[in-house]
């Protein structure tokens, strides 16, 4: 049954980072007829819904914050936990809460050229329609589950680590984790020592780097999230992740830079390798012969650890089908489960079909989701032509390989907000749409500086790449500083004026 059209100036969806940096950046203008819709039960995002055992930020928290919103972190890499903590702490901050309603998925948006609005459609049978849509659905929103011959026969409990099922207790039990990416590593290191058996079926070689994490104590928690001393240490952090980007690139000087790095963490790992995996195939089969950063690096010192262990049991043979009792491998064994954990990531640009939540209807019922099939395109990553007032957060290549995705949030927001400002300033404006010739030009020069990076040079299959083999879809080619800087301003003229 269709209730009323609620009308909002401007309707954020998710509530993620980015979605409560826009409500943070509308209310900071006194923009406050917006609402936020969240498709969960619950607000938070990314951290609300990843609440698997050792899930935790791989960048520093002193980075991996909002800028302006300290919290006393207990350690340099947070976990889940604390992350959350903070997702809410940022929500009573600003009193976010009563600006949103759950359990609103968004199936449909639809642009109406003689209004200039935008009529949205929820799967619970309510609709809105509003001038401005700033879209913040996550790309690390959407679990890519893998089709695995016979999985609908297991019968044990099975799911995604983005819906960890709480209710399983997996203590005791036989654990099966189908992946070896972020996710499948923090799992795998948390639950090791709590099972009866743990079998990985393990995928590509991942780059395995140490990292520096550690615990803090109350003094140095408290100083921490003072100003002047947080501001430092960010900047700090800021500059020693954004030296990084400088590996990345492919060109001469770039290049020795990048192959010295990779031969100290090839040596680094190829020494903890022979520490921590007897098994000889295993061994070389985990020594990655792909370019250093063509997929995500993966800092943990305690994984290798906990491979090593003796209930722990490492698969490269790959997967032949999944059986009511377990898992069946391509070598012949038959291995029982009582659990089967994915871990196979998400779909963030790499599939055509998955890049968005939703549909989405612009100018001339033209179709977004058909348009990105045969080409990702955008203008800074944030505006589409031909889709009016549509902001897209963490739109197409505007991810990192390198440095916090909230710096790039916080620039995308701000960018956005300045585009509504600038929009409501002038009154015979009712809409901009990015000029197609503009848009262009921007794709044009993206995958020209794409052309200079690992991540397009280096051959290996990666979520980074659309199909996983075809262009980089997800990540930006420039460095954060100049994200940040050309981005930092709103320019009128590179839009239409629909009055």
């Amino acid at each position: 049954m269709k209730k009323d059209v609620q009308y909002f100036e401007t309707v954020i969806i998710g509530t993620g980072f980015s979605g409560l940096l826009s409500a943070i950046g509308l209310k900071k203008k006194n923009f406050n007829d917006f609402i936020l819709l969240e498709r969960s039960a619950e607000l938070g995002g990314t951290w609300q819904q990843n609440s698997y055992p050792g899930a935790e930020v791989d960048v520093p928290t002193g980075l991996y914050s909002i800028s302006f919103i300290p919290y006393q972190f207990s350690k340099k890499y947070a976990p889940q936990s604390e992350l959350l903590a903070y997702t809410n702490h940022i929500i009573e901050k600003y009193e976010i809460r009563k600006d949103a309603k759950t359990n609103q998925d968004v199936t449909k948006l639809t642009y109406n050229e003689s209004a200039c609005l935008w009529h949205i459609e929820v799967a619970s049978g309510e609709a809105y329609s509003a001038r401005f849509i700033i879209d913040t659905s996550g790309v690390l929103a959407n679990p890519k589950t893998p089709c695995i011959k016979g999985a609908e026969f297991f019968q044990g409990a099975k799911f995604h680590t983005a819906q960890w099922d709480h209710n399983v207790s997996y203590k005791g039990k036989r654990v099966g984790v189908i992946g070896s990416g972020c996710s499948g590593v923090q799992v795998v290191s948390a639950i090791a020592s709590q099972v009866d058996r743990l079998n990985l079926f393990m995928g590509t070689a991942e780059w395995i780097i140490p990292r520096s994490d550690r615990h803090y104590g109350s003094i140095e928690r408290l100083a921490l999230s003072l100003p002047g001393i947080r501001h430092i240490n960010r900047f700090i952090t800021f500059c020693v992740h954004e030296a990084r980007f400088i590996g990345f690139r492919r060109i001469p000087f770039t290049v020795k830079i990048s192959r010295f790095f990779k031969y100290l963490y090839a040596r680094t790992l190829k020494k903890n390798l022979v520490k921590y995996i007897a098994d000889d195939n295993v061994r070389r089969h985990m020594m990655p012969d792909y370019e250093l950063g063509s997929r995500r690096l993966i800092p943990t010192n305690v994984y290798l650890p906990a491979l090593s262990r003796e209930n722990v049991d490492v698969d490269i043979s790959g997967i032949e089908k999944i059986t009511p009792t377990g898992v069946q491998t391509n070598d012949g064994k038959d291995i029982p489960l009582d659990i089967i954990v994915y871990a196979t990531g998400f779909y963030a640009y790499s599939n055509a079909q998955k890049m968005l939540s939703f549909q989405v209807y612009g100018k001339g019922g033209r179709n977004l989701n058909n348009e990105w099939e045969t080409q990702i395109a955008s203008y800074q990553g944030i505006t589409i032509s031909g889709y009016p007032n549509y902001f897209k957060i963490n739109g197409p290549n505007t991810g990192t390989g390198h440095s916090s995705q909230i710096s790039y949030m916080q620039t995308m927001v701000n960018y956005t907000v300045n585009a509504i400002s600038a929009v409501k300033r002038d009154k015979t404006v009712r809409a901009i749409d990015v000029k197609n010739d503009v848009q262009m030009k921007y794709v044009e020069n993206i995958k020209k500086l794409m052309k200079s990076t690992v991540w397009q040079a280096g051959e290996c299959k990666s979520f980074y790449r659309k199909g996983m083999t075809g262009e980089v879809t997800s990540l930006s080619p420039e460095s954060l500083i100049h994200f940040i800087f050309s981005r930092k301003r709103f320019h009128m003229d590179d839009y239409q004026r629909l009055k």
